[in-house]
């Protein structure tokens, strides 16, 4: 992440998210920096109008995701973005639980304990969740 490449690539990511959203009919809206650690996007629904919370995560090379898990909420997803420089974009939408859940077990199977701090998700293990942007409410 040498001169700021890890900065602009979690602004890349973020605004190509709600690029993405916006194309599919969803209302977005940027949280402000640290004053909302929870999440990087509040979204409203074409349909249901609901609104919920996506936090943004992005790499410019395929490593691991970091992602700490958070205390369960109803509304919260995961848009894992792979913004490559000269490629295109890929997407891997998760909702919350789906992201724990897959932190946890990666844990297990590199024998780490559950308290371990640095947290992510593979990116070999985001792949099942590409494009799944119906995992979004509607």
């Amino acid at each position: 992440m040498a001169n700021g490449r890890g900065h602009q690539t979690q602004w890349a990511a973020q605004f190509a998210v709600a690029s993405e959203l916006c194309k599919r009919g969803y209302e977005v809206a940027f949280t402000s920096g640290h004053t909302t650690p929870l999440a990087d996007l509040m979204v409203v629904s074409p349909e249901t109008k609901a609104m919920f919370l996506i936090d943004v995560k992005g790499l410019y090379k395929k490593n691991s995701f970091q992602l700490k898990r958070k205390a369960p909420r109803e509304n919260l997803f995961y848009v894992l973005a792979y913004v490559p420089t000269g490629q295109a974009n890929q997407y891997f939408i998760l909702k919350q639980s789906e992201a724990n859940n897959i932190i946890s077990e990666d844990l297990k199977r590199l024998k780490r304990l559950d308290t371990y701090k640095m947290t992510g998700i593979p990116f070999k293990l985001a792949l099942p969740y590409r494009d799944s942007w119906e995992a979004l409410p509607h």
